[in-house]
């Protein structure tokens, strides 16, 4: 969904190389989207919303979503034939935040498995963005089959790493990196779902390391504590009730790191994360490579989100004041989105 989503994706040839996928790409016409998009998707695969309409706030969409009835109805089309889903969104467009938890309900209601990657703003970006990233958190959060894994844009832009060849490797590209790991699991979407239905837990963030030699880690948990300092949101780790890892290694090492052995590995690790209820290691990726290069990704799912919570409320302050008073948004709704983000466990 979104501008920024689209750009990303279209960096890499990872669409192209996945022939059992369906791209879908949800955007507001212009002609440099187009042009991008049709470059990879046919027609049917574009679901475009005309330049005309006003998509810069989250209510903007919604409104619009009421009004016409014929794209609400292809949205409810895109539920009824997918069964397993990877969602992108930037939260600060106003397209991407308000389709986000709409997808989730219509997913929910065709008890079709969804994960979500969902973008939050850059600290740097204005009060607008930051109302719109928390509107749809929030909706996110108060939907009880929600899987949703926040990342900072401010940590993807500055993000570097090395991938499985050892070449170097920067910025947004590490959202191609870990969702070619993710589609490379057909039981990643039906795992996740799971968990968080288990634990009631919607929203997650996550830690990596890409690219990491075992002779020069030595074990999984250094590599883990290596993923720990730079993740993708600011967050306390310490407060996460469930963990998520997802690994890929090569064939040599599937003895040294086995499931038991990464499980193990990563218990031991988590012994400083006081509120952990469930720890899911799923089966490795292995791939037939003559590197000893691990990549790995935790999902942290219910931290603590007071702090993220507080910090988006003020940089929001203005612009939802404006909307209310415009009579754009009621101030009970407002107050039931940050509501399911204070409950969130």
């Amino acid at each position: 969904m979104g501008d920024y989503s689209a750009k990303i994706l279209l960096k890499e040839p990872l669409i192209e190389k996945t022939s059992d996928i369906l791209p879908i790409f949800i955007q507001k016409i212009n002609e440099e989207n187009t042009k991008l998009t049709r470059s990879i998707a046919v027609a049917h695969d574009l679901l475009l919303v005309e330049s005309t309409v006003d998509t810069h706030f989250w209510f903007n969409v919604d409104a619009y979503l009421k009004k016409d009835e014929k794209y609400a109805n292809r949205l409810k089309g895109l539920a009824n034939r997918l069964h397993e889903t990877f969602l992108l969104a930037p939260l600060w467009e106003g397209l991407g935040s308000a389709l986000l938890p709409l997808l989730i309900s219509l997913f929910k209601a065709q008890n079709a498995n969804a994960v979500a990657l969902a973008v939050l703003p850059s600290k740097a970006q204005p009060a607008d963005a930051h109302f719109n990233a928390l509107a749809s958190i929030g909706k996110c959060a108060a939907n009880d089959s929600a899987v949703v894994v926040i990342v900072g844009r401010d940590a993807l832009e500055d993000f570097v790493g090395v991938d499985r060849n050892g070449s170097r490797m920067k910025g947004n590209r590490i959202i191609n990196y870990i969702l070619e790991m993710m589609l490379a699991k057909e039981t990643v979407t039906q795992e996740l779902n799971e968990l968080s239905r288990a634990f009631n837990v919607k929203l997650y963030t996550a830690i990596s390391v890409t690219g990491a030699s075992f002779k020069v880690y030595g074990s999984f948990e250094s590599m883990l504590d290596a993923a720990s300092l730079n993740p993708f949101l600011p967050f306390n780790l310490a407060s996460a009730s469930v963990l998520y890892v997802l690994v890929r290694l090569p064939l040599s090492l599937k003895d040294k790191l086995s499931r038991g052995k990464i499980e193990l590995a990563t218990a031991k690790w988590s012994k400083v994360i006081a509120n952990v209820k469930s720890i899911y290691v799923s089966e490795p990726i292995y791939v037939d490579d003559s590197s000893d290069r691990v990549d790995a990704v935790m999902f942290a799912g219910g931290f603590d989100t007071t702090d993220l919570t507080a910090f988006l409320q003020k940089k929001a302050g203005k612009i939802k004041a404006e909307a209310v008073k415009k009579g754009l948004l009621q101030e009970k709704e407002w107050e039931g989105i940050v509501r399911s983000l204070a409950v969130n466990p």
